[in-house]
């Protein structure tokens, strides 16, 4: 069967991305004949580096458009690619849009489905028609075969009770490079090392805030910023930093390889996620999990699924008070209860988990 993804910032690689190229590889093990939609040149080199495996497919690539990717403007152009890819393949995932559009076969549910956010008002009724669509897609679903996926127990509650239909929980994968080996772990430090999105919903800068109550530690921030808007986001994390005092004690590094960024994980003691109001999941907690870190989160959507109870906060104050907690009581046996944690979330298991999934459409 010839089967497209659609994902047009694929090239970008991020958890999206990694998502749809394990989807990628687990198709090609069946035999599939796979398509990727595109909307810049893919470098076969770095997806092979990324995955660590080589993967099979072809690109199908529209272009790019006037607007960022994920961006509401950006909508009715994906309606209209998605609806030329489906021309070209047996059946469609949508891994990129996250909501129901009329001609996809399957869809992967990153966060909460986009009709879901739309403005109100005047800038509303420009989606007016969007949502229409959308409405009546979620119709015919429901009286029809459908291959619905998210990332979370937790997104899946939300978009049962928004569409009425059944969706299947497919965790995201972990992989296998970040893995701590125990005959090869490198010494750690008092160290607290966050792994984030430069951008608004990220909120990377409640790092510093929470770093300013806490006393005799190095924090590090790991991000990705190349985007003209995210590089607004890093000038007012670097301000932060510099109001809050906290130059010597909280350091960001930008654009790591995955080389450098695994290295920082395995010789840090502590993973701390930014205190944001959403995250449907958090692959970058299980990566850092999976590097030996003891993971202190905020108590919100799929980090509770990931998380226990005792390592999530409410509130910066409870934040800095768990870190300050974990650091003293930190011991090389937390390390590989982090690490075997996260053995659920294996590639191996996702691969296995989507294909099931997957033959339920056959």
């Amino acid at each position: 069967m010839r089967v497209g993804l659609f994902s047009p910032t694929v090239g970008r690689i991020g958890g999206a991305e990694w998502i749809t190229l394990n989807m990628a590889y687990a198709l090609n093990t069946k035999g599939h004949e796979v398509l990727i939609c595109s909307a810049d040149r893919i470098s076969p080199s770095q997806i092979r580096d990324f995955v660590g495996r080589d993967l099979h497919f072809k690109a199908v690539k529209f272009g790019p458009t006037l607007f960022e990717p994920y961006s509401l403007e950006n909508i009715y152009p994906n309606l209209l690619r998605t609806y030329l890819f489906s021309l070209k393949c047996g059946f469609m995932v949508d891994t990129f849009s996250n909501d129901i559009l009329p001609w996809t076969d399957a869809i992967y549910f990153h966060g909460v489905p986009r009709s879901l956010r739309l403005p109100k008002g005047t800038k509303g009724i420009l989606f007016s028609p969007y949502k229409a669509l959308v409405t009546s897609a979620i119709k015919r679903k429901k009286t029809g075969k459908q291959v619905l996926m998210t990332c979370s127990e937790h997104n899946a509650r939300i978009i049962r009770e928004y569409a009425g239909l059944r969706v299947n929980v497919l965790y995201p994968p972990v992989s296998d490079f970040f893995k701590t080996r125990n005959n090869a772990v490198p010494a750690r430090s008092d160290t607290v090392v966050t792994v984030v999105r430069i951008s608004d919903d990220k909120r990377p800068e409640t790092i510093p805030q929470i770093a300013k109550l806490v006393e005799n530690m190095s924090f590090i921030i790991i991000g990705n910023c190349k985007l003209p808007q995210e590089m607004l986001i890093l000038r007012r994390l670097q301000k932060s930093i510099k109001d809050l005092g906290v130059e010597g004690k909280v350091k960001v590094l930008l654009n790591v390889s995955r080389e450098e960024q695994r290295e920082v994980l395995q010789r840090s003691k502590i993973y701390l996620h930014p205190q944001v109001p959403y995250e449907s999941f958090g692959i970058s907690v299980v990566e850092a999990m999976s590097a030996g870190c003891v993971p202190i989160v905020p108590d919100v959507g799929g980090l509770k699924e990931i998380v226990p109870e005792e390592r999530r906060y409410a509130t910066l104050e409870e934040a800095a008070a768990l870190v300050e907690k974990s650091m003293v009581s930190w011991s090389q046996r937390k390390t590989q209860e982090s690490a075997a944690a996260t053995d659920m979330f294996s590639q191996a298991k996702f691969n296995e988990e989507f294909v099931k999934i997957m033959s339920s459409a056959a």
